[in-house]
């Protein structure tokens, strides 16, 4: 079989309403983590990681003021019939530099895992690997020419290096992707965001808003919400594109990476709901966990 070819498990009970409820929760996550950047001190990679990693915990959330909290999810799932008797977890495990070094080459292994009570043949363990790079200031600001200077071309080689072994092993179709932290958009210049705003309404004018993916966003339009990647601040992109990005400039910069990507399907909720819970990313849950 061919690798790139292969169909990976997805979660098969997630419809429009669901959907909504998930993307609002991880978009949550997004807002508390970008707000990280306007405390009045920069954050560091490691902390950001930990941050995730917290929010991403049915304990530890608590311990965090989410605008959408994990008990007001599971209250409006309820409502709705609860995914027909059926669990979603995630699970997550931060990497020491030992470990980042040696093995994983990425900061955060995220697993998913879903168990379906109706049909239990659907029960499934996917997961994905994380390398993090913050967002550096310009000066005293963040504005498209703020760069991620901790990008590193030798770790990101043996970056591609691992996930080309983990495809040749039928793991999945991409197994490490890269998590770009950032303030939200909102901390740009006023003249920037509106250049954000209109490279993203010329890909939604052009798109087919089909099946629950498309709905989503559909919703959004329709309801006035253009502006609400201004909100974002985590973005995600493929190995393949920080390459083509990395190898062509001197410095990695935030408006480089805008320019190449489609920035509400490279959000953090999009990731989590649309790539991790109903797309193809997957790679061996034994390799992130160890």
């Amino acid at each position: 079989m061919n690798p790139i070819s292969m169909q990976l498990p997805k979660i098969p009970v997630l419809g429009p309403y669901e959907v909504k409820c998930f993307y609002k929760y991880f978009k949550g996550i997004d807002i508390l983590l970008a707000k990280r950047f306007s405390c009045g001190f920069v954050p560091h990679e490691e902390h950001l990681t930990l941050i995730l990693c917290e929010l991403l915990d049915e304990r530890a959330s608590k311990l965090h003021l989410l605008p959408y909290s994990l008990s007001d999810l599971n209250n409006d799932l309820r409502k709705n019939g609860g995914l027909l008797q059926s669990d979603v977890s995630i699970s997550t495990t931060d990497y020491n530099k030992r470990q980042e070094g040696g093995t994983t080459q990425s900061d955060i292994g995220i697993v998913l895992e879903y168990q379906d009570y109706i049909e239990p043949n659907n029960y499934f363990q996917k997961g994905i690997l994380l390398q993090a790079k913050k967002l550096f200031r310009t000066n005293s600001d963040y504005d498209l020419s703020s760069a991620y200077e901790s990008f590193n071309i030798a770790q990101h080689q043996k970056l591609e290096n691992l996930n080309k072994k983990y495809v040749e092993k039928r793991c999945g179709n991409e197994c490490i992707k890269y998590l770009m932290y950032n303030p939200s958009l909102e901390a740009l210049p006023k003249g920037e965001q509106k250049m954000v705003l209109h490279q993203q309404m010329k890909l939604d004018a052009t798109s087919i808003f089909d099946y629950t993916i498309g709905l989503q966003r559909y919703r959004e339009l329709i309801e006035g919400e253009q502006s609400s990647i201004i909100n974002l601040g985590c973005l995600l992109t493929s190995i393949d594109n920080i390459h083509k990005l990395a190898t062509k400039e001197v410095k990695f910069t935030l408006g480089s990476l805008i320019e190449s990507i489609n920035v509400y399907e490279s959000s953090l909720s999009w990731f989590f709901v649309f790539d991790l819970m109903m797309g193809e990313w997957a790679v061996h849950v034994k390799i992130l966990l160890n």
